[in-house]
């Protein structure tokens, strides 16, 4: 992508916490930023992630000593991870003999909402970047967290880090924003899990959302959204390989006539599902409505939606969701009995997993869900649930049936 820009484009470059998880790999992505800045670009921000685990071992911490901490306090915790990698990355590049200049969020003018741990980023002040540019430094800035209007620290949860790259890329009007990662890009599947996948070397942006948000790791969708609003090229590529090596290019179809429309890109498996069935209500209780108020109230996000209707009057409403917030369902459905829904009743299934393929090229084939199915079946594979969109199907199975169903339709669509 280097050879071909202008010099004088604005690069955004985002490391992650395992490219950051010593200072061997601190010095060595240090040599490669500064011999880009030495080669005459001279307008690169750089986005650290906190290195790998420190994160983790700090929400360990605050657990320990408070599970209800305050999101202020909690925020306040955790933008320390983020604070070291800036810290130690401008030393290292001053060690390479370039100049940095490190910011947190609130001195690079990163505004996010009012929400802790969860914030959105809502304007970034570029003048104080623009201005260290003009001096010819490096701009060394922190993911994952921001500032709002009460200067409160607050952090982006979960693909945050990601996220703040793609929007100070958007705001600084880059040429693309790179994510540096410990792999060499996205792949049709997960290589751990599934036999001959391939890299992806060009993508669009709707499948990549899709990709990411059906269970995908590489990125996070809020990421991959992000870029496709402001149409910001996103490219992901190994933070060790050579600058030559290849690496995966998302960006508007329009601006690529060589994207081939594949019938699928890529297939995805998804092992954290829970499947929720809700029973005991008729048609005039209006009771789904209720049911996906009170989901959205406790901030409980909705996949896979089935109804159905049992004998007589009687309906029956499926949905799949995580794992993680099963004990939260539960808790909106004893709400919704407390507020007149007292014949409700609720089953929860897991040990489930959502395998899917995703393709703009189903757009223009027929017969993709018939295939489908057909490989699954022929696996001897049961579904349990189905959804499909003009670029996706997804298929709900057990969990132990995970692994060969994400093989079966990378077996049948990718060659």
């Amino acid at each position: 992508m280097y050879n071909e820009i202008p010099k004088n484009s604005a690069i955004v470059q985002k490391y992650g916490g395992t490219s950051l998880g010593t200072t061997d790999r601190i010095k060595k992505i240090a040599k490669r930023i500064a011999d880009q800045h030495k080669d005459g670009f001279s307008k690169i921000a750089v986005v650290v992630s906190a290195r790998s685990g420190v994160t983790n071992e700090i929400v360990a911490r605050i657990k320990e000593i408070n599970p209800n901490a305050s999101g202020v306090a909690y925020d306040m915790a955790l933008a320390a991870g983020e604070q070291e990698t800036v810290g130690l990355l401008a030393a290292a590049l001053e060690a390479e003999g370039v100049m940095a200049a490190p910011f947190l969020a609130f001195q690079a003018g990163i505004y996010t909402d009012m929400l802790h741990t969860k914030a959105r980023i809502q304007q970034i002040d570029t003048s104080k970047i623009e201005a260290v540019w003009a001096e010819n430094k490096i701009v060394v800035l922190p993911g994952f967290q921001g500032i709002n209007k009460n200067f409160e620290i607050t952090t982006l949860g979960r693909g945050g880090s990601d996220t703040s790259a793609v929007a100070i890329a958007v705001a600084l009007k880059a040429a693309f924003c790179e994510i540096n990662t410990d792999v060499n890009g996205v792949y049709t599947s997960d290589p751990r899990i599934v036999e001959n996948t391939k890299l992806i070397e060009r993508m669009d942006f709707e499948t990549a959302l899709e990709m990411a948000s059906l269970g995908s790791k590489v990125l996070h969708p809020r990421c991959v959204e992000l870029g496709a609003n402001y149409n910001m090229p996103i490219i992901v590529r190994n933070s060790f390989e050579p600058n030559d090596s290849k690496r995966t290019r998302i960006l508007n179809m329009k601006d690529s006539d060589s994207i081939e429309n594949l019938i699928v890109t890529g297939v995805t498996l998804d092992r954290d599902v829970a499947k929720i069935t809700i029973s005991g209500f008729q048609k005039g209780m209006k009771a789904i409505p209720k049911i996906f108020k009170k989901m959205s109230e406790l901030d409980i996000n909705v996949d896979i939606i089935v109804h159905d209707r049992q004998s007589g009057e009687e309906l029956k409403l499926g949905f799949t969701t995580s794992t993680g917030v099963i004990d939260q369902v539960k808790k909106g459905i004893e709400a919704l009995r407390e507020e007149g829904l007292s014949t409700l009743e609720i089953e929860i299934e897991t040990d489930l997993a959502k395998v899917s393929a995703v393709g703009v090229g189903m757009q223009s084939y027929s017969g993709v869900a018939g295939r489908a199915f057909s490989a699954l079946i022929d696996q001897g594979i049961d579904i349990h649930m189905i959804s499909t969109s003009e670029i996706k199907i997804s298929c709900v199975v057990s969990a132990k049936s995970a692994q060969a169903a994400a093989q079966a339709l990378h077996s049948e669509f990718i060659k």
